[in-house]
């Protein structure tokens, strides 16, 4: 049985190891701070998806996180916060955050995680292009290589890993490599042939394109529902 906790693709020893990497954003930027690092930014967004109120933290949509200080019953206390797309800020907690996750939601994280050299290559395609960088939703310019994701366009990730789980005997069919108990590892399915064949599905029918990034951590995603679309 695998033990530990995952967060977005990465697969956590225990749940106090993610509280640890909480701990360490709280403490690098400090109370006020607005995280900024990408990676920062990438574990605060997808270890909030996995809170029971997810919908209602989110509300308008995430435009960025930031740390901040506030008292409950008496005690002061430090702890991460999101500011959304209309300017509202919303306090969450992130032991709140540490539940398990559900088998499917694990094969889901698999299937990203398999597909993300995919997700690679076609943004260094879109850097290498020698064409202005142009978001393929709003028609917008690029202005910064952080600025660039790569969204799946219609058929969406979670259309085509859908398709793709059903036709392969559901997900209990779907077996995730055991966890070695040490260090921080990525989701991966155990089955390498059955990640072959993903990966082969999703190369052939998989539509990726540039977007900005406030549009596929927030429209899309509000659209889509979460982890839908891919960095």
């Amino acid at each position: 049985m695998r033990r530990g906790i995952t967060i977005g693709t990465t697969h956590y020893p225990t749940k106090e190891a993610v509280r640890n990497v909480c701990r360490g954003i709280v403490q690098r930027y400090g109370i006020g701070g607005d995280v900024t690092d990408p990676d920062d930014d990438a574990f605060c967004r997808h270890l909030l998806e996995c809170h029971p109120e997810y919908d209602l933290k989110r509300g308008a949509g995430i435009a960025h996180f930031r740390v901040i200080a506030h008292t409950d019953h008496g005690r002061r206390s430090v702890g991460l916060a999101l500011v959304r797309l209309d300017g509202d800020v919303a306090d969450f907690s992130w032991n709140a955050c540490l539940t398990p996750l559900s088998h499917r939601t694990q094969v889901l994280a698999a299937l990203r995680h398999a597909i993300a050299d995919q997700v690679a290559a076609s943004r260094n395609a879109a850097l290498n292009s020698g064409q202005p960088l142009v978001c393929s939703v709003t028609g917008s310019p690029i202005p910064s290589v952080a600025e660039l994701h790569i969204d799946h366009a219609t058929p969406t990730f979670l259309d085509l890993a859908e398709e793709f789980i059903t036709g392969n005997g559901g997900t209990d069919a779907f077996r995730i490599l055991p966890d070695s108990g040490a260090g921080v590892s990525y989701i991966e399915l155990e089955d390498k042939v059955l990640e072959e064949r993903w990966q082969d599905h999703h190369q052939e029918h998989a539509v990726l394109r540039p977007v900005l990034k406030r549009v596929n951590l927030s429209d899309l995603r509000r659209a889509d529902g979460p982890g839908t679309t891919a960095p």
